[in-house]
């Protein structure tokens, strides 16, 4: 059985401490240079196909109308 003693956890403390220093150094890299991405709302499907596409669901007919509803402002302009 072995004995763990104070002088073999410092030994293995002293050995790891590179491995630590660089978890440490990316974890603060990627803190300072993240960048927001871009994200840009497009649909599936192309604009004069959703607009003359008629569903029929039930027995009944269904013409969808699209409508642009947002008005995003950007904080980042």
């Amino acid at each position: 059985m072995n004995v763990v003693t104070g002088e073999r956890v410092a030994k293995a403390i002293h050995r790891a401490g590179p491995f630590f220093s660089f978890l440490i150094g990316l974890g603060i890299s990627v803190i300072i240079y993240h960048r927001d991405y871009l994200s840009v709302k497009t649909p599936a499907l192309p604009l004069k196909e959703i607009t003359e596409r008629v569903s029929k669901v039930d027995g009944k007919c269904y013409i969808y109308r699209v409508e642009d509803s947002s008005c995003e402002t950007s904080s980042s302009k």
